[in-house]
């Protein structure tokens, strides 16, 4: 393989790419930006319209896939999800629209009052592989990045 792929599928891919890099034939912080990207893959990120005075409540537009259980991340605060409740503002109540464009979610963690946005966790794994491994590439690139600058 010459170059920098365009995709990257599986474990194996990333794992390839780190050999590349090993061997000169590839810079770290480009296989370190593909890997936050495929990272991101995980989550699905809400705009937080408000945040609740006890702060373990937050109303965010609408999220069909939001549900029990599932993880969060609001900034450093990250938890999980005790209860959900799609419901429909007094705006698009007024306006006679229909369905929902609000979604209530009760939180494990406190947020901070400023919250503008929080990630909830959709997969568990990224092209096969879990979070823990993403971490590792990360540490091992890192010290390429070192080692090159």
């Amino acid at each position: 393989m010459k170059g920098f792929p365009k995709m990257l599928k599986t474990k194996e891919d990333f794992y390839n790419c780190l050999a590349m890099v090993a061997r000169g034939e590839l810079a770290a912080a480009d296989l370190l930006a593909k890997i936050e990207s495929a990272e991101k893959q995980r989550f699905i990120c809400c705009q937080v319209v408000e945040v609740a005075a006890e702060k373990k409540a937050i109303t965010v537009m609408y999220c069909d896939e939001a549900a029990v259980g599932m993880k969060f991340t609001a900034g450093n605060v990250s938890g999980s999800i005790a209860a959900v409740v799609h419901k429909q503002s007094g705006e698009a109540e007024a306006a006679g629209r229909e369905g929902n464009d609000l979604t209530a979610l009760t939180l494990s963690r406190a947020v901070a009052e400023g919250t503008e946005t929080v990630s909830l966790e959709i997969n568990k794994t990224v092209a096969g592989m879990e979070p823990g491994e993403f971490d590792s590439l990360k540490g091992v690139l890192k010290q390429y990045e070192q080692i090159t600058c």
